[in-house]
């Protein structure tokens, strides 16, 4: 246009930035502005307002804020822009500071400029000023939206303020706001986070929608609670119906199955998830590298996680480092990539930079920060960022918060400090708390606390085996056969049986499992033989099994031969007979991998000369060159 010698006028100027704002164009949108300035349309409201936007939009709050200080005329539109922004950032004392002018403006807020200012605080995780926002406009007479309510309900349930949330549940009832999905869904979340697994299927029944957001929330709450068998049947209820699933279904439920011991249902649905979606996913991959898209904060936000989750760390952090802007997803996404591969230490770094970039950190940063430490056994730096976190940075401890802590404290044999942490707790702790204790306790041999944990467990989750298994080893650690044979009496009348172990490796795109003990495999003599050549190399080495890692009443001979069938072994011993020599192993395992097999794999990778990943249910290993990324502390 200009190139032809016509110049934009007052009404096109504007969506020209617009286009700017919506493109996150910084630098042509400054051109822009320029152009404004030179050819006296700056002054016109509309190219003042757009240009506001614009500068807002951009994350260039203090343009925005000096551009409305000198506005000949300022409206509401403008400045709830402004509001909302420094909301957004998570600069409170700016945003009230902005939102209070209003009285000396010569006009009122309208529902745009509450919204905008709940929505904001939300997002940027102020939530207590997001809930006061809220309580705020109710006083001053305005009437709460859909927008208003699917933006303080998440913020609710963050606070654990249930009878706040029970009040606004009472409103949109009463205003008919049952037919907004979104109200539904946030609703449902809200419940599920206040601990009130009843009320959240309550909504989800009284509403008689199938909506896919509000069936995400509740299965999501479901598994929160530990209510598996529920959380399947809304699943599988859902797909019963053909409803279109997303990757939030798929992932809810298989991590919901796999964090409460059904495996095996957890692999099923895996397995059926990549049939339905694999092809979908790599679609959308190459079109994110096609249009040049993946430095966008969400879809580099995903290609984050599911790098981390395919134990490419490297990868994860490169893409992580090459992101132009990232908000607290991202941050948060890259500190739980580190935490579940135990690198503390970069975790920190993470966190530090994240401070020093001024993005504010939440509850999701600190349960990442405090498992990287324990994962690590960074136990002072752990205890000192669960102290600052309310002191320094504001945010409440949660459950998951105080798992963490104990399971920090309880892995560092810390055992009767991790127990007094839960005693002087300020609500009562549920099975994930008690749940580090007994790991724990399993860990350093400790019957008397295993026993307190354990019986805690067996009246919040009765159905859980795993929990009499983690007690029984605890017994036959100890040599007392005659208290494992009561517990396993307690499984059978509760008809309870115990997850077998179990490993995957994928070769040639095809996905291998493996059972302890399992001699189905066509392969297995040669797997067999495999191990026990590897057995004599690693004899000559010095390398002795261990057998206190098998917890049967029998001789040490068949302690060994017991050993040579954990499923970890078995998985990797395959995978060395079907790789070309060098290549990668990438193993996955149900069960915390056991120090006998750590011993093994480690030897392998120096043997074998392979990278070795194995990931189980606490965390990933990386072996090579004898070593591991855990430094044999998980």
């Amino acid at each position: 246009m200009l190139s032809n010698k016509l110049f934009p006028d007052a009404h096109v100027l504007p969506s020209i930035i617009k286009a700017c704002a919506g493109l996150l164009a910084v630098n042509i949108g400054k051109q822009v502005h320029g152009f404004s300035l030179t050819s006296g349309l700056s002054l016109d409201p509309f190219v003042e307002s757009s240009l506001i936007h614009f500068y807002v939009k951009c994350d260039e709050i203090i343009a925005a804020h000096k551009l409305f200080d000198n506005m000949a005329e300022r409206d509401v539109v403008s400045w709830s822009a402004l509001a909302a922004g420094y909301a957004r950032k998570g600069e409170v004392a700016n945003a009230k500071k902005v939102f209070d002018q209003v009285q000396y403006l010569g006009f009122e807020p309208n529902s745009v400029s509450w919204n905008g200012m709940i929505a904001g605080f939300n997002q940027s995780g102020c939530v207590l000023d997001a809930v006061l926002m809220f309580q705020q406009m109710h006083l001053q007479g305005f009437k709460s939206d859909g927008t208003s309510i699917s933006s303080v309900l998440p913020a609710i349930g963050d606070l654990g303020y249930l009878s706040t949330g029970s009040q606004v549940h009472g409103y949109v009832m009463k205003m008919g706001f049952y037919v907004d999905k979104c109200i539904v869904s946030a609703l449902i979340d809200m419940y599920g986070k206040c601990q009130c697994p009843l009320d959240m299927t309550r909504v989800f029944e009284e509403t008689g929608q199938v909506d896919i957001g509000a069936c995400n929330a509740l299965i999501a709450g479901l598994s929160r609670h530990g209510l598996v068998d529920e959380a399947l049947k809304v699943f599988r209820e859902l797909h019963g119906r053909e409803r279109e699933l997303n990757v939030v279904s798929w992932t809810s439920i298989i991590a919901c199955c796999s964090q409460h011991g059904k495996d095996i249902e957890a692999l099923e649905l895996f397995r059926e998830m990549q049939a339905t979606a694999l092809m979908h996913g790599k679609a959308a991959h190459c079109f994110s590298l096609k249009r040049d898209i993946t430095s966008d904060v969400y879809v580099g936000s995903a290609l984050i996680d599911m790098y981390a989750n395919c134990g490419k760390i490297q990868l994860a952090r490169s893409f992580f480092d090459r992101m132009p802007i990232r908000n607290l997803v991202c941050w948060n996404v890259m500190l739980g990539a580190y935490a579940m591969h135990g690198n503390a230490k970069e975790a920190i770094e993470i966190f530090l930079w994240m401070q020093r970039s001024g993005q504010k950190a939440d509850a999701v940063s600190f349960t990442s920060l405090l498992s990287a430490c324990s994962q690590s056994g960074l136990t002072e730096e752990g205890r000192y960022y669960f102290e600052s976190m309310t002191k320094d940075h504001g945010v409440e401890a949660r459950l998951e918060h105080y798992a963490c802590i104990v399971s920090l404290l309880g892995r560092a044999g810390k055992l009767e400090e991790a127990y007094s942490m839960i005693k002087n707790m300020p609500f009562e702790p549920d099975s994930c708390v008690w749940g580090a204790l007994l790991s724990s306790c399993r860990l350093h041999h400790n019957m008397r606390l295993g026993e307190v944990a354990a019986g805690k467990l067996f009246e919040l989750e009765p159905e859980n085996p795993g929990n009499y298994i983690l007690l029984s080893n605890i017994y036959a650690s100890k040599g007392k056969f005659k208290e494992v044979d009561r517990v396993r009496d307690i499984m059978r009348d509760k008809g309870l049986r115990k997850n077998p172990g179990c490993s995957w490796i994928e070769l040639k795109n095809k996905v291998h499992m493996l059972l302890a003990g399992d001699k189905s495999l066509p392969q297995m003599s040669q797997v067999l033989d495999k191990l026990d050549k590897l057995s004599m190399e690693m004899k000559k080495a010095g390398y002795m099994p261990n057998t206190d890692y098998v917890l049967q009443d029998v001789e040490e001979q068949e302690k060994e031969h017991i050993l040579c069938g954990h499923s970890e072994k078995l998985a990797v011993v395959f995978g060395l007979l079907n790789t070309s020599q060098g290549s990668p192993l990438r193993v996955t395992k149900n069960l915390r991998i056991c120090g006998d097999c750590h011993a093994v794999i480690k030897f392998i990778s120096r043997f074998e000369k392979r990278e070795i990943f194995v990931r189980d249910t606490n965390r990933y290993h990386h072996f090579k060159d004898g070593d591991c990324s855990c430094g044999d502390y998980w």
